[in-house]
């Protein structure tokens, strides 16, 4: 198959191996708008999923992400990234409901090995859905076999809880853990919290009509790729499939007609770092935004 060359405007990959997770978080960034679907296509062997890593050119500032879910759940996790062919480099989000042990003799130290402003794995921590304790155990035990690890919670709005993440990041940090805080976005309480470049984009409001570009290639567990990710969590307006041979890197770029704005999912239309970790870029482009 021909290669897909990813541009240097294009800011990230990544493969969702699957939308199956061990945690039942009720603020899941997946399920914004309980829109969290599944197209009933074959899911990808690990094999396909392989070929498809193969197709990539992606520069060195750009890795491939595999997330999901939780990737590590797919059966042919290990399969798959001892396949890779390619000298592309992995990033890892996990909530690190795995055996270490087996991670660090089955999975290739080298693909996780690259020049970052973050770590190539990225430990979602969620206090009383996974083990503090249990994660610093682990995230030790691979860093003392030459992983990368960083560990990141979600500051939640409740008061509380925020002052016990931030007493958690100070203490860890001392320790010289890579701990790191992300924003809660969504609604809390009747308020939306989150800094976004389309305020109402995530208002579930009415919804509008618009045009739509992203700068991301996403693609499902079953191959499909979708322009964004609330369209790849409510499984419609897929733009190709990765093991297509017509499908090409220009195709993400282009303006596509979207009848869901104000339904978006806010890690699409938020103001956040970019690959480089500067501040001020959105994953997408909206335009010609109108009433329906």
């Amino acid at each position: 198959m021909q290669k897909i060359i990813l541009k240097e405007h294009h800011n990230y990959v990544a493969f969702f191996l699957t939308f199956a997770c061990n945690l039942n978080c009720n603020y899941c960034i997946n399920n914004h708008s309980n829109n969290l679907k599944v197209k009933r296509n074959k899911m990808l062997t690990a094999n396909e999923w392989a070929r498809a890593a193969e197709r990539l050119i992606l520069r060195d500032d750009l890795p491939l992400t595999l997330q999901g879910g939780e990737p590590t759940l797919y059966r042919g996790f290990y399969e798959f990234v001892n396949n890779i062919k390619n000298n592309i480099k992995l990033d890892l989000l996990t909530n690190m409901q795995f055996d270490e042990r087996e991670f660090a003799e089955k999975t290739p130290l080298k693909l996780f090995l690259r020049d970052a402003p973050y770590a190539p794995i990225r430990v979602s921590y969620h206090p009383a859905q996974n083990d503090i304790a249990e994660i610093i155990k682990k995230t030790e035990y691979l860093q003392a076999r030459g992983f990368r690890i960083g560990i990141y919670a979600v500051l939640p709005p409740d008061a509380k809880k925020a002052e016990e993440i931030l007493l958690l990041q100070k203490e860890l940090v001392a320790a010289g853990f890579d701990f790191r805080i992300k924003e809660f976005l969504g609604e809390y309480n009747g308020k939306i919290y989150g800094q976004f470049k389309y305020q109402d984009a995530v208002s579930n409001k009415p919804l509008k009509n618009c045009e739509c570009r992203t700068t991301e290639l996403l693609v499902a567990p079953n191959g499909l790729i979708y322009s964004c990710h609330s369209h790849l969590y409510a499984a419609r307006y897929e733009i190709g499939h990765i093991l297509d041979e017509n499908f090409n890197a220009d195709l993400i770029d282009i303006f596509r007609e979207c009848n869901y704005y104000g339904d978006c999912n806010p890690c699409d239309v938020k103001i956040k770092t970019n690959r480089f970790q500067i501040f001020g870029h959105t994953s997408v482009e909206i335009r010609n935004i109108k009433e329906k």
